[in-house]
């Protein structure tokens, strides 16, 4: 299990994916965005607005959709695959879950 991370807040987890798949989400997004001709720092700043959005409902308790907590996690992906952000950080970034061990 993944559990994601903006700004000390933990906003999303999924299951079953690898930290290589994880930057691959983040590289696929960072390439379609430039196949549409958007400069990276139009992208970084995107991103970023997104992920503080996606807080900001969290933290007031409001619903996000399934999609946003996706696209949530692509930028925070495509922000660690630009080494904007440390996929280790505390704050920002990734903690993977050890597998429980079944009795």
């Amino acid at each position: 299990m993944i559990y994601t991370w903006w700004k000390g807040t933990q906003l999303s987890k999924f299951y079953n994916i690898t930290e290589e798949e994880c930057l691959q989400h983040g590289k696929n997004l960072i390439e379609g965005g430039i196949r549409r001709n958007y400069p990276i720092k139009l992208q970084i700043q995107t991103f970023t607005l997104f992920l503080n959005g996606l807080k900001r409902r969290k933290i007031n308790k409001q619903p996000i959709r399934r999609s946003d907590h996706t696209l949530g996690f692509h930028s925070l992906m495509a922000l660690c695959y630009l080494k904007i952000i440390d996929i280790d950080d505390y704050n920002n970034g990734l903690f993977f879950a050890p597998k429980r061990k079944k009795d």
